[in-house]
């Protein structure tokens, strides 16, 4: 630990190491006090420095990366998750004691920030008793449907709520924030004084977080046919209230929040992916179900320039050129009688001009006796 700790002195940010972890670096690595009279502030920035730097390691991140798919593949069947951007900055863990005055919830494990599952069940149950509940009585609080999902001091909940990871394609989590109290003597609780105009302001740096969070739920109660409504019902809750009252610090200053409008454009897009690939895999059973010459007619067609021409013009021009694409004698029977049938829905089975002419080239294919 020394020679790791000495490595950063003096206050050098620590960049490029395989070991980086930000919550290493801010809870072990300052070696003389931050804050107070004797207490040295720079100490204080160079740490969060080298925390952020440590965020945005590529080693770092990609064993996030790794460890963030591995955490989804465990979660329940039955989870159900929302990918939430947010709006700004937010800070959980801002209030816990800290050699650094501030504080921060990071995972243990991997240093990278994190939304604790206590503090989202807490924020849903208070946001459905305030604002869910007015509206129906059986979800305020103590009522069937609060404890079915949240439980009471004898049962817990049918639903868990999971910590909110941040999800890997969040590039930068960690910023250098401020806040600046105007008046610190009057937050003295032991001794405060009156503020007044003539009170300094003391800039106090922290660590905010922004990016984007996987939050998710799951069913812990018994077999039931109402499981998955009860569980889209409990993300829709937390959604709710990480959009509107937000979570962590400094909420009445905009910390927290989470953004809906860009979830419903992400929702709509994945709709719409969704059903592209649904047409496109309905497009492959039928291409797969024709025969070869089929398939070749299909695909000849969709990938035709000229979307004005009549599909048997397009195929009679095929059939005329001596290198194209339907040359086996099978194929340009195949062929011949497509362009045929289509003549004959399009009144173009004539005997003169060229549409006499289209005739009795097919007709050639075809076998059949020309008549005059």
């Amino acid at each position: 630990m020394n020679a790791i700790r000495d490595s950063l002195h003096p206050l050098i940010p620590h960049r490029g190491k395989r070991d980086s972890h930000p919550g290493l670096l801010l809870q072990r690595y300052l070696h003389e006090s931050a804050t107070g009279d004797e207490g040295k502030p720079e100490h204080k920035r160079q740490i969060m420095d080298a925390a952020i730097a440590a965020s945005r390691n590529s080693d770092v991140q990609a064993l996030y990366k790794a460890t963030f798919g591995r955490w989804q593949r465990s979660l329940p069947e039955s989870t159900l998750a929302n990918e939430l951007q947010a709006l700004g900055r937010l800070i959980v863990g801002l209030g816990t004691e800290n050699v650094l005055e501030t504080g921060i919830r990071l995972h243990h494990t991997y240093g990278m920030p994190i939304l604790p599952g206590s503090a989202l069940k807490g924020l849903a149950a208070h946001y459905c008793n305030q604002v869910w509940g007015p509206t129906d009585e059986k979800f305020k609080k103590c009522g069937i449907y609060h404890d079915l999902v949240f439980g009471n001091t004898d049962d817990s909940g049918c639903i868990v709520f999971h910590d909110a990871w941040l999800t890997p394609d969040s590039p930068e989590p960690l910023k250098l924030d401020v806040m600046t109290p105007h008046h610190p003597k009057w937050n003295n609780l032991e001794n405060p004084v009156v503020p007044t105009d003539f009170d300094s302001p003391v800039p106090v740096p922290f660590l905010s977080v922004a990016g984007k969070f996987h939050v998710a739920v799951s069913w812990h109660g018994p077999a039931s046919d109402q499981a998955r409504c009860w569980t889209e019902r409990s993300l829709e809750l937390l959604t709710d209230a990480l959009g509107n009252w937000g979570i962590g610090g400094k909420t009445s200053s905009g910390y927290g929040l989470f953004d809906l409008e860009q979830l419903k454009a992400d929702r709509e897009a994945l709709a719409k992916t969704r059903h592209l690939q649904e047409q496109e895999a309905v497009r492959l059973r039928i291409l797969e179900a024709m025969s070869p010459i089929e398939r070749s007619i299909k695909e000849f067609l969709q990938s035709h320039p000229n979307k004005q021409s009549p599909e048997y013009m397009k195929l009679f021009e095929e059939l005329k050129k001596a290198a194209g694409r339907f040359v086996s004698p099978e194929d340009r029977l195949e062929v011949a009688k497509r362009v045929k049938t289509g003549m004959i829905e399009a009144k173009k089975w004539k005997n003169k001009d060229k549409d006499g002419e289209r005739k009795a080239f097919i007709q050639q294919i075809l076998g059949e006796e020309q008549s005059s």
